[in-house]
């Protein structure tokens, strides 16, 4: 069915039984669609004011388990058609009707709505009526909703992945129940549904209108977009953020949006619905997707990355002739830099941070394999650090106050706004049994392992947190008898001492960083991880419904391979956020490209980012 323009509202369906023309077994349904009014401006009305919903060939309805002929070419873009069916529908104590045909009771969402100029999609909104007799006329509701907003810009779109973090379901096999029909998702109903631009969208200045349908129901934490441009790019967004209920079929219009890579916008809806519209929070374009949630006083968004050391980037492309050259630390810096900034983090704990990606003196930089000095922090000007000398055995003197010889190995940060947190304390313990210096590795330890730490004040609000920044050995690096050992000496350190070491109980905390272990690896060390205090802000937000479809499906946070081949995707979930004291709102994997030295896109580091917000 076309939809011009809109929306479908009641739809009324007039049957005759008896002999038709062509077969005597065959039934003929005429369906008739009406015009509707509506005070959402969502293109040119007719003459009369109202939108045409118009048939189209090959439609099929459904009454109880009879499924009609496809519609004839003659009555495309009709409003009133005549459905033929094979025989008379069994008679029932009543009939339910429904559009598309997808079975007895059954409504399906498409998982996938493809952008038409002006209108939904063929087939994105079902249809559903019940009536007692074939004999007279039965009214059709839409089952869905309709959200639409103009989308300007210059980048050329290819798509929309959508998700309820609320845990909802957006398409495939709904049932009809109780006696208002509402809609009851089946097993096999999804929380994700995509939007196809085809061949890709190019936006302009004018704007191209994107509308969309959900299903009517009850959107707890509402619903967001991750739009993907062509050049690798992509953008956030969310809609009715601090919930809404949709019972009735509305057409939610949302104001014009600006493609612009790496920004995240959100927007509110009220509960109150007036004239069949729904009151809009004029508000747009928020810097941050900032927590909604009422009884959240304070929130802090908070981050981990692992960039990707010079030295470990020299070593991948000195053995592999097909990584890119860009993907050096010299052609890079300054993507990581962007992916950070775009990021926004008030804190963020960084690891692989050696002298050539750290300015460890104002005199005498460490210079690059080039010959060049090429600094992260001299690109992140917002930014403060608590990190430390990698020579420096005591685990009480911040760097770059501490000005011992050697400069960095390769250490963990912690970055963070001075604008908007106050730093009232910090330290650094080693994790491989010496706790207070780095004391050489023995018994199949693996390698020193540091965790940076630091205690915050919230400017605005006078709350504290601590916050820890670590990266832990990797899983085979024990001995040959158990290789598993060194990451769980790490792990055990860490959860059972480090951290309850430097985060009272009384006070938020959060743990972060590169991990090297998944849920699902041998040696049980990831269930090690979080059997404390600290639990993993995926799993708290995937128990409680809150992960994003898209965050559930593409759970990885490391490349499949550095020379990007194929720009393929790991599963291997390696780096991790923990909290405890914070209820999280928001979890997401920065899968984002930055351009490099000669202006290509390509990922900063061999690791991707974790940000999300948490509530406290």
């Amino acid at each position: 069915m076309k939809l011009r323009y809109i929306l479908i509202l009641p739809i009324l369906l007039a049957a005759c039984t008896g002999p038709g023309d062509v077969r005597d077994t065959e039934f003929r349904f005429e369906a008739v669609v009406q015009e509707l009014e509506t005070k959402v401006g969502l293109g040119a009305k007719n003459d009369a004011g109202k939108y045409p919903v118009l048939w189209s060939a090959a439609d099929k309805i459904q009454i109880n388990s009879s499924v009609s002929e496809p519609l004839d070419a003659a009555y495309d873009g009709k409003q009133t058609a005549t459905f033929i069916f094979p025989q008379t529908p069994a008679s029932a104590a009543s009939y339910i009707v429904t559009y598309p045909a997808a079975g007895e009771g059954i409504i399906r969402f498409p998982g996938q709505q493809n952008h038409v100029e002006g209108t939904i999609s063929p087939g994105a909104m079902p249809l559903c009526g019940r009536t007692g007799s074939l004999d007279g006329r039965v009214s059709l509701r839409a089952c869905g909703a309709v959200v639409g907003f103009e989308f300007k810009g210059s980048a050329t779109l290819l798509g929309m992945e959508f998700s309820c973090p609320g845990g909802e379901k957006l398409s495939g096999d709904f049932t009809l129940s109780g006696s208002a029909d509402d809609l009851a998702p089946s097993g096999s109903a999804s929380g994700g549904m995509n939007y196809s631009f085809g061949d890709g969208l190019a936006l302009s200045q004018e704007g191209t209108d994107i509308l969309f349908t959900v299903p009517l129901g009850s959107y707890s934490k509402g619903i967001k977009a991750i739009v993907r441009s062509s050049d690798g790019s992509s953008m956030a967004l969310s809609f009715f953020t601090s919930g809404v209920e949709l019972p009735t079929t509305r057409v939610c219009r949302f104001p014009a949006i600006s493609y612009q890579a790496g920004k995240e916008i959100a927007f509110t809806a009220s509960d109150a619905f007036s004239s069949g519209e729904i009151d809009l929070d004029g508000s747009a374009g928020t810097s941050d997707m900032e927590s909604r949630d009422a009884t959240a006083a304070v929130s802090i968004k908070a981050g981990t990355y692992n960039i990707w050391s010079p030295e470990a980037r020299k070593t991948v492309m000195d053995g592999d002739a097909t990584v890119s050259e860009q993907r050096s630390w010299a052609n890079s810096y300054s993507a990581v830099a962007d992916m950070i900034k775009w990021l926004d983090c008030d804190v963020m704990g960084l690891q692989e941070i050696t002298s050539r990606g750290f300015r460890t003196s104002i005199t005498s930089p460490r210079e690059d394999y080039d010959g060049n000095v090429h600094t992260l922090n001299s690109k992140l000007p917002s930014y403060s650090w608590v990190i430390y000398n990698g020579s420096n055995t005591t685990y009480d003197s911040l760097f770059p106050n501490n000005t011992t010889a050697n400069g960095l190995s390769n250490t963990d940060a912690i970055i963070y706004k001075s604008s908007t947190l106050t730093l009232v304390s910090h330290g650094r313990y080693w994790i491989t049994g010496n706790r207070t210096s780095a004391g050489a590795p023995s018994d199949g330890y693996g390698t020193n392992r540091v965790a940076v730490w630091a205690k915050f004040t919230h400017k605005a609000s006078g709350k504290q947190f601590v916050f820890i920044s670590t990266h832990l050995d990797l899983p085979n690096a024990g001995s040959a008898d158990d290789p598993y050992l060194a990451q769980r000496r790490n792990i055990e350190e860490l959860i059972g001492w480090v951290a309850p070491q430097v985060c009272p109980g009384n006070l938020p905390s959060v743990i972060v960083g590169d991990m090297n272990v998944d849920a699902g690896d041998g040696g049980g060390n990831y269930d090690r991880l979080v059997s404390g205090r600290w639990k993993d802000v995926y799993d708290i937000m995937l128990s409680d419904g809150s992960l994003s479809y898209n965050d559930q499906r593409l759970k990885g946070t490391m490349n499949a391979s550095k020379n990007e081949e194929g720009w393929s995707l790991s599963s291997w979930r390696a780096d991790h956020v923990l909290a405890d004291g914070f209820t999280p709102s928001y979890y997401k994997v920065g899968r984002e490209t930055f351009a490099t030295a000669d202006g290509t896109q390509h990922w900063p580091s061999d690791h991707f980012p974790i940000k999300v917000i948490l509530n406290f």
